[in-house]
């Protein structure tokens, strides 16, 4: 009788293992094979793990020490890539668990990788458990789906739309800026302020307006933190590889992904109740007619998603949505805008040039409006370099989803390929001898003529599935540098760490303490 029962257990556990073996042993060993008969060179493959705990311990030792302000921060960034890539050149691969890891640095491969959103995926469905839970919304879709949500988002991001918002964006900025004035006139017109958490309130408070149409709550403001929070405990940059049922050991770390994507949950799920209440009350759902929250809830407006099902369905679509917008448009522009002012810290005489076109083109005036801003050419030019030397994202990754050639080799199904953004932009043979170099003039006849009208530009990304929120992106700096270059002039304070780290987005490690004295 026993052995009816056995035999099929044992049968099952059998083809398990024999395709767990496959998967961490045979099939990489393939793999590689297969990409050294083609003459790509890179590490070889170990056992379950690949490059991981390598890679685990470079960036312990990258990050465990400062680095000079003129020092080249790929080293420390991306330090496993940088030694690859050193070593093998472009096309060379590593191993990020039993999944082989492709880098890309030929700018027309690239353009083809970035064109091709059918064939090439964003790699976020491999990512690690804790990353998934923020990576949600339409970042994480693809085909049709993606296609119709981004549709749908485009008119709302179309630039006669966003300019109504520079307003907007001028009162969130005059908020920190009266804070900084209060600070340091009453310590004698200048003071020590770290403005890195300054600036977070800013894009915060500008995120708030922009999906919520409203002020920066403190409910808004803690699911912000919140979500902060598991984008640091994600460490999607560094982390790729994570073993299978990961997400569900009791570790300190899950356990608080677990409660903080629970509250946040929680939190949109009731300004999504709310707004559904005042709709169905006929109240006033907001004066902004940029209300992402609105657009993302037309589904369930209509009035066609009558089962339950169906709207627990888009109300988990919607939750996705609020969920990306916030980490897609709060850490990038933050940071973006710190890493600007510690340059024009240590550039001087680029503070003094922008602040000069700034009163030029500005005066006095109290409302800035988007056709101002765009008179602003040297602050474009100072913005485009910050984005080149230090990037929203140091790079990107696509999973291939058929066998494919790219260049003069083939790829096989379910390969990472890797474009290195960061070494990209820093390339001599692209940008020149002074690759490593803080120089706006660089831009000063555009990207075009700056990349030599080469694909090896990409701040917001590129191709169909550019940044949909570019526009607003350059909007929200420019406004918020063109104020702050009228009232302040500042310099690194004595106290400053040049420390670059990266969880997504490439932040200070130790903060941005700065020398601010109010004109």
């Amino acid at each position: 009788m026993w052995k009816f029962v056995i035999i099929p257990i044992f049968s099952i556990l059998l083809v398990w293992a024999w395709q767990f073996f496959n998967w961490v042993w045979l099939k990489p060993r393939k793999i590689e094979r297969f990409f050294r008969k083609q003459g790509m060179k890179g590490n070889s493959y170990k056992f379950l793990f690949g490059d991981s705990k390598e890679a685990e311990l470079m960036y312990e030792k990258a990050y465990s020490k400062p680095i000079g302000l003129y020092d080249d921060i790929t080293s420390r960034l991306m330090p496993n890539i940088v030694d690859i890539v050193k070593k093998y050149g472009n096309y060379s691969f590593m191993w990020s668990g039993p999944r082989p890891r492709v880098f890309l640095l030929d700018p027309d491969v690239i353009r083809e990788v970035l064109g091709k959103y059918r064939k090439y995926h964003k790699s976020f469905k491999i990512a690690n458990p804790i990353a998934k839970m923020l990576v949600t919304g339409i970042v994480s879709m693809e085909g049709e789906e993606w296609s119709k949500s981004r549709s749908k988002l485009n008119h709302a991001f179309h630039l006669d739309k966003l300019k109504p918002m520079v307003p907007t964006i001028q009162l969130c900025c005059q908020d920190i800026l009266n804070e900084w004035k209060e600070m340091t006139s009453t310590r004698g017109g200048s003071c020590i302020i770290d403005v890195f958490p300054y600036l977070e309130v800013f894009t915060s408070s500008i995120l708030a307006q922009l999906m919520f149409s409203s002020k920066y709550t403190q409910q808004i403001k803690t699911t912000f933190l919140q979500l902060s929070e598991l984008e640091s405990l994600g460490k999607l940059a560094t982390n790729i590889f994570t073993l299978p049922g990961e997400k569900y050991f009791p570790t300190k770390k899950n356990r608080r992904a677990k409660e903080i994507d629970k509250f946040v949950r929680e939190s949109f799920t009731s300004m999504i109740n709310q707004r559904l209440e005042k709709r169905m009350a006929g109240g006033e759902i907001g004066t902004n007619k940029l209300d992402l929250l609105d657009i993302f809830m037309e589904e369930l407006y209509d009035g066609k998603a009558t089962k339950d099902r169906d709207r627990r369905r888009i109300i988990e679509d919607v939750i996705g949505q609020c969920k990306i917008f916030f980490f897609a448009g709060f850490g990038t522009s933050s940071n973006l805008l710190c890493w600007t002012m510690i340059m024009l810290s240590v550039h001087k005489n680029w503070q003094v040039r922008a602040r000069e076109e700034v009163v030029r083109v500005l005066g006095n005036k109290n409302q800035i409006t988007s056709d101002d801003l765009a008179k602003l050419k040297i602050v474009t030019m100072i913005v485009n370099e910050i984005l080149r030397l230090y990037p929203s994202g140091m790079e990107f990754s696509r999973v291939i989803e058929e066998e494919t050639k790219l260049g003069e080799y083939t790829i096989p199904k379910d390969t990472l390929v890797t474009c290195p953004i960061l070494l990209l932009n820093r390339s001599t043979e692209i940008w020149g001898e002074d690759a490593q170099e803080f120089n706006p003039e660089r831009f000063t006849d555009g990207v075009v003529k700056a990349t030599q009208g080469k694909a090896a530009y990409m701040p917001f990304g590129w191709g169909p599935r550019i940044c949909i929120a570019q526009n607003f992106s350059y909007f929200e700096i420019k406004t918020f540098l063109a104020m702050l270059l009228r009232d302040f002039s500042f310099e690194l304070s004595p106290t400053y760490t040049h420390a670059p780290y990266v969880d997504f987005t490439i932040h200070p490690q130790y903060g941005a303490p700065l020398v601010l004295r109010e004109l």
